[in-house]
């Protein structure tokens, strides 16, 4: 948990999409500096969503990484 409370009155286009659901409480502090979030916002969907690699298994680097890690994904 953050020390920041999350803005459960943000939306976020980014629960939808697969993985999206994971990050939103990350989106949701931010959302306290909303020129912030929107950037944030703009780097995953670009990374996450276009280029030649399969956005699956993008995703499912993400979540290895953070296995090696020990990070919670």
């Amino acid at each position: 948990m953050s020390r920041i409370p999350p803005n459960d009155n943000v939306p976020l286009p980014l629960e939808e999409a697969p993985g999206g659901a994971t990050m939103s409480m990350l989106f949701r502090v931010m959302a306290h500096r909303p020129q912030l979030m929107e950037h944030a916002l703009h780097l995953v969907e670009t990374a996450m969503r276009t280029g030649t690699v399969d956005p699956r298994l993008k995703e499912l680097l993400a979540i290895r990484v953070s296995q090696v890690n020990a990070c919670f994904y």
